[in-house]
């Protein structure tokens, strides 16, 4: 197995945060990581659906929502050859408009040193420029449903 973990705490209302993340078929709006995502099922566990990252363009990669506590943390696992890739995703409230935000990344099987050696260190770099692009989003959000009231 290979991991890696990111945090950061950004400027956004909890709320706004988790909207964003669960919104699957926006994260290629905002997220600059996605070109393109596809994802017909309600966000649950068992749901799924697919991306086009800009790290691996061209080739799209399926996914499923592999766990969820709403508002907290949603785990997806895609598929690998003779494994599986794990992204662990977790939100808390760090004050107030202040959200601690953490990823984790495990990739496990027989592609693990392939991943490691091709595109792990671009997935890595990436996840923080995703952290302020949700940051940005969140914001964006929340300005917008203040402006509809």
């Amino acid at each position: 197995m290979y991991a890696f973990e990111e945090s950061d705490t950004i400027d956004a209302e909890l709320d706004a945060v988790w909207q964003t993340v669960s919104d699957v078929p926006s994260w290629a709006t905002w997220d600059p990581h996605v070109l393109q995502c596809g994802f017909d099922e309600p966000f649950e566990v068992g749901s799924g659906g697919w991306t086009i990252s800009r790290i691996v363009s061209g080739r799209r990669g399926y996914f499923k929502v592999a766990a969820v506590d709403p508002g907290r943390s949603y785990t997806t696992e895609s598929p690998m050859p003779g494994g599986k890739m794990l992204i662990i995703n977790t939100y808390r409230a760090d004050g107030p408009g202040r959200v601690a935000v953490h990823r984790r990344v495990e990739v496990h099987g027989p592609f693990t040193p392939v991943f490691r050696l091709f595109w792990a260190k671009a997935f890595q770099g990436d996840t923080r420029v995703t952290f302020q692009a949700l940051e940005q989003e969140a914001r964006r959000r929340t300005a917008e449903a203040g402006s509809t009231r």
